[in-house]
């Protein structure tokens, strides 16, 4: 019978390639841990810091400038048939991620954004044909946000939003629809073209917001 014989050269190459398979699985376990942590982050910061969610608000509130021209309006005829079954309660629905909650009103932003969808004053409406409809959200919401409650109103899977997707208001029991063409990290709104825009934080205290623009259709 022949007898493996091993050399030092052979010892050194089963030392190497254990370390490299116990490193390697090392770097897939974090991998992992920070893949299933990450989402819990965000929460786990705003325990650490409680006011987080107020500095958020204060930065999302300071995105769009004031508008004091007055709104021009659509005349009845041309707008959506009215849909008793529809909602009474002014809804934005994005079927891709999951969003579908009310649009609240008001100057008092820091309340307002702890309901939810906020639309920003003296921009537009659905009925309205001469500035854009600008709608924020927080992008995680408040700690006592329930997680339904928070898949349902915050902006948290915009990102996720591309081209031709589309999107629904309805207003008045009236529906609208509209289609994404654009999706941008900036500081500022840089198409006041759109019939629609919707935004967000990108990450905590960061000047970066996530801007969503899209076209009424017709």
């Amino acid at each position: 019978m022949y007898q493996t014989i091993f050399t030092p050269f052979h010892y050194q190459t089963t030392k190497r390639l254990r370390y490299f398979f116990i490193t390697l699985g090392i770097i897939l376990w974090l991998g992992a841990s920070i893949t299933a942590f990450a989402p819990s982050l965000p929460h786990l910061l705003y325990r650490l810091s409680p006011n987080t969610p107020n500095t958020l608000a204060a930065t999302i509130s300071n995105t769009v400038p004031s508008n004091n021209d007055p709104l021009s309006y659509q005349d009845a005829t041309s707008l959506p048939p009215k849909d008793p079954s529809l909602p009474q309660q002014n809804t934005l629905i994005i079927d891709k991620i999951g969003v579908n909650g009310q649009i609240h009103e008001g100057d008092n932003w820091e309340e307002i954004l702890k309901k939810g969808i906020w639309r920003t004053p003296d921009w537009g409406t659905p009925e309205s044909s001469n500035r854009p409809i600008i709608l924020a959200s927080h992008r995680w919401g408040y700690l006592d946000w329930t997680n339904t409650f928070r898949r349902l109103n915050s902006f948290y899977n915009l990102p996720k939003l591309e081209s031709g997707d589309t999107i629904s208001i309805i207003w008045n029991q009236r529906q609208y629809n509209y289609q994404v063409y654009l999706k941008e990290s900036s500081q500022t709104i840089t198409d006041f073209n759109a019939d629609l825009i919707l935004y967000t934080c990108q990450l905590w205290n960061s000047p970066i917001r996530i801007f969503v623009y899209a076209k009424h259709l017709d």
